[in-house]
């Protein structure tokens, strides 16, 4: 079409207009996001989604809540909720998503993607839904039950890899000697719970262990492989150096990284961190499964939620999108860490630890051996939780508390809560 001298100032009037409202737009295409992502590797996890969200016109507008495990998130959450004003989407994780979505708060969420159940294993499709409707919208899958280690300092000193506790326990020494932390950890409570819930695993398996934290079987709350659970979290507290107090998980797989600690017992999120410090897998760090859990799956999924009446439906389809999105999923879960949700995107090219988690989950998920992560709030209820959270602390920072004497505590207390 030629453009004539009469038509060119309704041309230029047309793209001015356009011009004014593409900003306006941008502006308004704003979800407010709610999560406990602030180290370095899940902060580039969280550019990911950010980015890809941006190509779609919406802004994800940031609310990062500091600490580790979500509590601190989920303590906001609620305040914001309970004075009105809840953001927009939010990380909710495991039994807690039921809970919200019950108390009325939760949008149902009818996309197509979401709704075609064969994409997603089946842990994560009953997650997702409560009474049949789509509350949740899954992102990617955890595996605790890791055991980090700095490979030269294993070569350095001529050690062998340990694959047993009693073979990381009769390291210690010549690790000592080298001036070199056995094993590095925060004493949080949520990294004590974490340990506690990873060595109840290996001890007495991922049957056990469900009837333990997921069930509260009255019948083996008071177990003696509980007992020994606790005994063998006492004797790893003996691996540890006096500045754990307070110290975060990422600090403590800095000393991984850095040579000043020979192993690190925490989930793949520490994957995440090691790349986003330009360690490479293989050479830099080597992942193996917690002795005892080769063959199991300690999980906890990533999932997001979107409250009722926030001041932006119109930018949910698109969040949606950008996280079920395959290449958005690939790119997050490599950067994270983690697996994808979505079987149908292959983990062929991923590194080793990766490939193996999918093998072990995949496995463990057609056997019914996965194991939901107390500690990460997918295994029972908030009071329950807490309730373990509070007594593993107490026996680790107190030796005057028996294993005899946490066990029966704790026994109690599930069986109160249960």
């Amino acid at each position: 079409m030629t453009i004539t001298k009469t038509m060119k100032p309704i041309v230029v009037l047309t793209i001015f207009i356009a011009m004014a409202i593409r900003p306006a737009l941008a502006t308004d295409q704003a979800l407010e996001v709610l999560h406990w992502w602030t180290s370095d590797g899940e902060q580039a996890a969280a550019d990911v989604l950010k980015a890809s969200l941006a190509e779609q016109g919406v802004a994800w507008t940031d609310y990062p809540v500091r600490g580790g495990g979500g509590d601190s998130a989920m303590a906001v959450l609620k305040a914001r909720v309970i004075a009105g004003t809840p953001p927009g989407a939010a990380q909710i994780i495991g039994p807690n998503i039921e809970h919200w979505a019950n108390l009325g708060f939760l949008q149902p969420l009818s996309d197509p993607v979401l709704n075609r159940t064969e994409l997603f294993h089946p842990v994560v499709n009953e997650l997702i839904r409560v009474d049949g409707a789509r509350v949740a919208i899954p992102l990617s899958i955890h595996r605790i039950n890791w055991l980090w280690l700095n490979p030269r300092v294993f070569q350095q000193l001529d050690l062998p890899l340990p694959t047993t506790w009693s073979q990381l326990i009769d390291l210690a020494p010549a690790l000592r000697e080298a001036g070199i932390v056995p094993l590095a950890h925060g004493n949080q409570p949520w990294q004590n719970a974490t340990l506690f819930e990873t060595l109840l695993l290996s001890v007495a398996g991922p049957t056990f262990y469900r009837r333990y934290f997921v069930e509260h079987d009255d019948a083996i709350l008071n177990d003696p492989r509980v007992v020994e659970t606790f005994r063998l979290l006492r004797e790893l507290k003996s691996l540890m150096d006096p500045g754990i107090g307070n110290r975060e998980w990422q600090e403590a797989s800095r000393m991984v990284a850095e040579g000043e600690a020979a192993v690190q017992i925490m989930g793949d999120w520490v994957k995440g961190e090691f790349r986003a410090w330009g360690l490479k897998p293989g050479e830099d760090y080597l992942c193996l499964p917690v002795p005892g859990t080769t063959e199991q799956h300690l999980y906890s999924i990533d999932t997001f939620v979107v409250f009722r009446d926030h001041p932006n439906p119109e930018a949910v389809p698109a969040f949606i999108d950008t996280l079920l999105s395959p290449s958005v999923q690939r790119a997050f879960s490599e950067a994270k860490g983690t697996l994808p949700v979505r079987r149908d995107v292959s983990v062929a090219d991923f590194d080793d630890c990766a490939r193996a988690a999918h093998h072990v989950f995949v496995q463990a998920g057609d056997e019914g051996r996965l194991a939901p992560s107390m500690a990460h709030s997918m295994a029972t209820s908030p009071e329950s939780e807490d309730a373990v959270f509070e007594i593993v602390h107490r026996f680790f920072i107190d030796a005057r508390v028996t294993p005899e004497t946490a066990t029966a505590q704790l026994a109690q207390t599930l069986r109160a809560l249960k």
